[in-house]
C-alpha cells in the first residue's frame, strides 16, 4: 500500500514540474494551439506560477451579552387565542394558535404545556395536537431562551375533549336481539 502511495505522489510531483512549460504552435491554416509535449516550430512559453492572495478573516460582529447588563428586551404578549378557556373539542385533534408580541428573537423557543409536561417546542405560533385522550386538559406557553430561561409565560387555558364511542352489541351464539313485546305506538290526537 504504501508503495502505491509512493509512486502516486511521484507521479503527481513529477506531473505538476512539467506542466509549468507549454508550447504553442500555429498550425497551416492558422489555428492556434497549446500543448504539454514539444512539438517542431513550437514556441516554448513558461507559465508564471500564479500569484496568491489571502482574503482577509471577515469581521462579524456580535452582540456582547454581559453578565453586568441584563438584556433588556421584553417580551409584551404572549396569549393562546385558540382554543378558548373552557372550550369542549369534540375530537381528538386540538389546533392551537398563539399571539406574540414583539416577534420571537432568533435563539428564543416557544414551549407548549399540556398538564404541566413539555410537549412541543418550537419557533411556530401554531401547535397541531393529535389523539387527544377524552377530558378536561390545561394548557399554556413559556418563550425560552438559549439557555432555557423563561422570558415570558401565557395564561393557563382549560379545555374539554369529548369524542363519540359508536358500541356494537356483541352477539355471541346464543344471544339474542331483544325486540320489546309490545312497542309503544304512535299516540294521534283527535281535533
Amino acid at each position: 500500500m504504501n508503495i502505491i502511495l509512493f509512486v502516486f505522489l511521484n507521479f503527481l510531483f513529477i506531473s505538476s514540474l512539467s506542466a509549468e512549460i507549454v508550447y504553442k504552435s500555429v498550425d497551416a491554416n492558422g489555428n492556434v494551439s497549446f500543448s504539454d509535449y514539444r512539438i517542431e516550430e513550437a514556441e516554448e512559453i513558461r507559465i508564471k506560477t500564479p500569484q496568491i492572495i489571502n482574503a482577509p478573516k471577515a469581521w462579524i460582529s456580535k452582540p456582547i451579552l454581559s453578565k453586568d447588563k441584563p438584556n433588556k428586551f421584553n417580551y409584551t404578549n404572549l396569549t393562546i387565542d385558540n382554543p378558548k378557556d373552557d372550550t369542549t373539542i369534540h375530537s381528538g385533534k386540538v389546533n392551537i394558535t398563539v399571539t406574540l408580541k414583539p416577534a420571537l428573537i432568533e435563539n428564543d423557543v416557544i414551549v407548549l404545556f399540556m398538564d404541566g409536561k413539555e410537549v412541543l417546542s418550537g419557533k411556530s405560533l401554531n401547535f397541531s395536537l393529535e389523539n387527544v385522550d377524552r377530558g378536561t386538559h390545561k394548557i399554556y406557553v413559556t418563550v425560552k431562551n438559549e439557555v432555557s430561561k423563561v422570558l415570558k409565560r401565557s395564561a393557563e387555558i382549560i379545555f374539554h375533549v369529548r369524542r363519540v364511542v359508536q358500541l356494537s352489541p356483541k352477539l355471541s351464539s346464543d344471544s339474542k336481539l331483544i325486540t320489546p313485546l309490545n312497542p309503544p305506538r304512535p299516540t294521534i290526537l283527535n281535533p
